[in-house]
């Protein structure tokens, strides 16, 4: 009698869990190879568009040129401050009153009748006075229009300005009046004339008998006020009476035959002789 047929389950079970475990080590290996090789072709897509290492050797970058500041312009010489009357210096040419602007009464209109000095202008008109200079139109301009004096002022800048005016008012006017309006007058022209050198002339002597019952100790007086004030308003005061007094002290006669006040043509030159060596650097 034949023996029954059975199975070994411990052997072949032993046998299955080998081949199970076979396989799940090759699934394993496989999906761990393909990861590496997505991995590998990732890199491989991305090293294209990585940026370039830099060198070992960087340059430091040139630092920007210092641009060396502008020197300072040198400050303009301050003009002299002089006590007094404006002492003689070095005698100056004509060309000095190329710049020149010449204001005044009578007396300075005579400055183009005798053609003395042409190379200046002149800004002046008969009877004018520390008043009148503001209102009466006496300045003839090309289109023959005529304009105040201040006006005239107002159109052009000058690098000197002389002031002859006060013969007018010598006579009449307090002295205490006639500073204090020339004070305010001084005030105006250096407003309209900021950068010029202002010379103020002292007015003028007279003869002995004249038209104008003028007195010379008078004008001495009011001369030596303005030479208070122009120390006061820091401008300078020119004393050309001295080159047209004689030894009294006055305006001698010859100078002025028909009226005492107003001087011929060789006693402007006098005037003129005298500006050119009582001049400031």
């Amino acid at each position: 009698m034949d023996k029954p047929f059975k199975i070994n389950r411990g052997h072949n079970g032993n046998k299955v869990w080998v081949v199970i475990g076979m396989v799940v080590l090759a699934a394993l290996f496989s999906l761990g190879a393909a990861a590496l090789w997505q991995n590998f072709q990732q890199e491989d897509q991305l090293a294209p568009s990585q940026p370039a290492q830099p060198s070992s050797s960087v340059s430091e970058p040139e630092p920007e040129p210092v641009s060396e500041p502008e020197p300072e312009p040198e400050p303009e010489p301050a003009l002299p401050q002089i006590e007094g009357a404006v002492p003689e210096s070095e005698r100056v040419k004509s060309s000095y009153f190329d710049d020149a602007v010449f204001v005044g009464d009578s007396i300075t209109t005579g400055i183009p009748l005798y053609q003395i000095m042409d190379n200046a202008e002149v800004l002046a008109g008969t009877g004018i006075n520390l008043s009148s200079i503001y209102t009466e139109a006496v300045v003839k301009q090309e289109d023959g229009e005529r304009i105040t004096i201040m006006d005239g002022l107002k159109k052009k800048q000058f690098a000197k300005v002389y002031l002859l005016l006060g013969g007018n008012e010598v006579r009449d006017m307090p002295k205490d009046s006639f500073i204090q309006r020339y004070s305010s007058f001084l005030d105006d022209v250096r407003e309209l004339q900021p950068d010029s050198i202002i010379y103020v002339q002292s007015i003028t002597p007279v003869t002995a008998e004249n038209n104008y019952n003028m007195d010379n100790n008078r004008i001495n007086e009011y001369n030596e006020a303005l030479v208070e004030l122009c120390g006061e308003k820091k401008v300078y005061f020119v004393n050309i009476a001295e080159a047209l007094k004689d030894d009294k002290g006055e305006l001698p006669l010859e100078a002025s035959p028909a009226d005492g006040m107003h001087f011929n043509a060789d006693y402007y030159r006098k005037w003129f002789e005298y500006l050119k060596t009582h001049t400031v650097s």
